[in-house]
């Protein structure tokens, strides 16, 4: 009886000396990046026990999409450089993100981008993949797991004009016109690049003294503008005019605005050179 019991002791004893599960581990570092042409993500893949592994990666999901649920971006844009080479992917397949030359055990920077799509709205975008790590030694697959690969893309509002500074030139034969008014020489063209909704808008707070009575208006606009200030308004100090709105994604949509001054009712334009700034603000849409 003492006999058997020991055998059974001892066999109970081997059934536990068992290794924990090896575990290959996706993690981040940093934000997300955004240019025009990528949106990207630093990547760290590393090991819990130190050992190199096979790693290769198989998308669950045929696009990422936003948390909204209204934008999808095709897996097709979708690549991780392992700084050896581009990965790409295909629904439900795997595809060796790190090989065994490459991998030594240590920590590993990876880049996912989705590059080319165009502009992004801002929002989060998520994709379901799975990990799939193979024991360089003996061929075994180590660990299976899932990683949801997140981009957070920010608001982008960007606004450049090419124009010079707007001049309203007032010659010899419009001074003594009264009730006269003189558009400027060249109407400044505002590009916009936006990823949601927009509002275009003119801040007069620092617009200054004038001399007679000064007007704004848009001339002209790109097609996914949607609205526009097509009648001149007054231009007063400590003021919002708002000139167009538009929808996202906005990239190299334009409006044309045109600048004027009016003399006073029954006077005239008095010579000088007179400087009054405005400010052109890009905010998100509230409509």
């Amino acid at each position: 009886m003492k006999r058997l019991l020991l055998t059974t002791l001892f066999a109970f004893a081997l059934a536990c000396v068992k290794t924990e599960a090896s575990m290959v581990v996706f993690d981040y570092i940093g934000e997300t990046y955004v240019t025009p042409n990528n949106i990207e993500r630093t990547l760290l893949v590393s090991s819990d026990d130190g050992r190199s592994y096979n790693v290769a990666v198989r998308p669950l999901e045929e696009a990422i999409t936003n948390t909204d649920g209204d934008v999808s971006i095709p897996l097709e844009y979708l690549f991780i450089n392992n700084t050896r080479e581009d990965v790409y992917f295909k629904y439900n397949e795997f595809s060796n993100v790190l090989l065994q030359q490459d991998s030594d055990g240590a920590p590993k920077n990876m880049t996912a981008k989705i590059k080319n799509f165009g502009i992004v709205p801002a929002g989060t975008y998520s994709i379901m993949l799975e990990i799939q790590a193979t024991d360089n030694q003996t061929g075994e697959i180590a660990s299976v797991s899932s990683f949801n690969l997140q981009f957070i893309v920010p608001v982008v509002h960007e606004l450049n004009t090419y124009s010079e500074t707007p001049k309203i030139v007032v010659s010899a034969n419009d001074v003594f016109k009264k009730s006269h008014k003189v558009v400027n020489e060249v109407s400044p063209m505002i590009y916009i690049r936006s990823n949601t909704d927009w509002v275009l808008t003119l801040d007069t707070r620092d617009f200054g003294d004038t001399i007679g009575d000064y007007y704004v208006r848009t001339t002209a606009a790109s097609g996914k503008v949607t609205s526009r200030l097509q009648e001149r308004a007054k231009i007063t100090p400590d003021r919002e005019i708002i000139l167009a709105r538009g929808k996202a994604p906005a990239e190299n949509d334009y409006v044309t605005v045109e600048f004027s001054v009016e003399s006073p009712a029954n006077d005239v334009l008095r010579a000088g050179d007179y400087t009054n700034r405005v400010k052109y603000v890009l905010r998100e849409g509230d409509e």
